[in-house]
């Protein structure tokens, strides 16, 4: 491989110290760049504890932001203090090795025309969960998610297509076209970013500032890939509490870059209203309680394998076995990372030819 490029990296944290330790130590020394690492918390102490790991790393530049700015507005602050052809942005619950990152900057290099690139990112660090690529934000997979409520049957027929495809594709040793990418780790090019109009559009606090990105790249004619060849781990966890947020910055997306859709919703409100609570005790085998440890989960499922799991009632999207591991219930590793709330896993028993089994589950605080 040829020397690479200059890249810089972005981290972004908000009470997260711990986190960024772990992520600027599967770093380790980088020197191909600056990292730039961003703290939103306006906490003294939160500062404090950054500056004491990050002082005798030269190659890391600590920006206190001065208030809360949100995800994409902090990035946009490295961004624009960067003169770097490449940008990586790299959460500070994401893992990456330098190595992984070379092979993203080469594959970058080898694709004149690619703007960003994202590697296969694993959920867990055993690696034995997979993520699944960004969800596609377009107005049809909008009205589709809706009307899946309506529909058990068409639900689970979607539900397995799509997961079939994601395990096919991620197994890809090869890099393949995607049309949004998440923002957890994601390497941009300078000036496809440029020619798009900026980095994140400051109208965003959180959530959706990496769809709209996606979309504007593509609209000025670059490509987005995954690149197998590189690897990554994070440990994304599901916070119920963050859905106000996420359907404000749903409806911003959706105004900016589909007014028509928008306009033609009532803002997305006759969208919702196609959608219908999922009757969970009809279209799942549901346990019967709230699973605080996993010897109650195990119980529960009597020891099924499990192949893949969402908070999503209509499995989309899920995080899911690689392809061609076998299926086996969680491990004490995995249960820690779930997050209290509901949850729908695909289960498999010990006979691979049985039907899969879908099970609602609790899991407790």
């Amino acid at each position: 491989m040829s020397s690479p490029p200059c890249v810089d990296i972005a981290i972004v944290n908000y009470f997260s110290a711990t986190d960024v330790r772990r992520c600027l130590r599967q770093l380790g020394a980088w020197g191909h760049g600056t990292v730039w690492l961003i703290d939103n918390s306006r906490d003294a102490a939160e500062f404090a504890s950054l500056r004491e790991c990050t002082q005798s790393l030269p190659w890391v530049r600590l920006i206190d932001a001065g208030a809360n700015l949100g995800f994409g507005r902090a990035c946009n602050l490295a961004f624009a203090r960067s003169t770097a052809p490449l940008f990586l942005l790299l959460n500070p619950d994401a893992r990456v090795a330098p190595a992984d990152l070379l092979a993203l900057a080469q594959a970058m290099r080898d694709g004149p025309r690619l703007a960003a690139a994202s590697p296969r990112i694993y959920w867990n660090e055993a690696r034995t969960f997979l993520l699944p690529q960004a969800f596609a934000q377009t107005p049809w997979t909008a009205i589709g998610q809706a009307l899946g409520s309506r529909s058990r049957g068409l639900t689970r027929w979607v539900a397995d297509r799509y997961l079939a495809t994601q395990r096919q594709r991620m197994a890809s040793s090869s890099s393949f076209e995607a049309d949004f990418l998440a923002g957890a780790v994601m390497m941009l090019r300078r000036d496809a970013v440029q020619a798009a109009g900026g980095l994140f559009d400051p109208d965003y606090f959180m959530f959706f500032e990496d769809s709209d990105l996606s979309l504007r790249l593509r609209r000025a004619g670059w490509r987005l890939a995954i690149v197998p060849a590189a690897s990554a781990v994070h440990e994304y966890r599901h916070k119920p509490f963050k859905a106000d947020m996420m359907a404000h910055s749903r409806s911003q997306y959706y105004r900016k870059r589909y007014p028509w859709f928008h306009r033609m919703s009532g803002g997305l409100a006759r969208v919702d209203r196609l959608a219908r609570p999922v009757p969970v005790g009809r279209w799942f085998e549901t346990l019967p309680s709230p699973c605080r440890t996993l010897a109650e989960f195990t119980s529960g499922t009597h020891g099924a394998g499990v192949i893949a799991f969402s908070p999503s009632m209509l499995m989309m999207p899920a995080i899911f076995r690689p392809w061609g591991e076998p299926a086996r219930c969680f491990d004490e590793q995995e249960w820690d990372l779930l997050e209290p709330g509901g949850y729908v896993a695909q289960l498999q028993g010990a006979d691979a030819a049985a039907p899969r089994r879908w099970v609602h589950f609790q899991r407790a605080p």
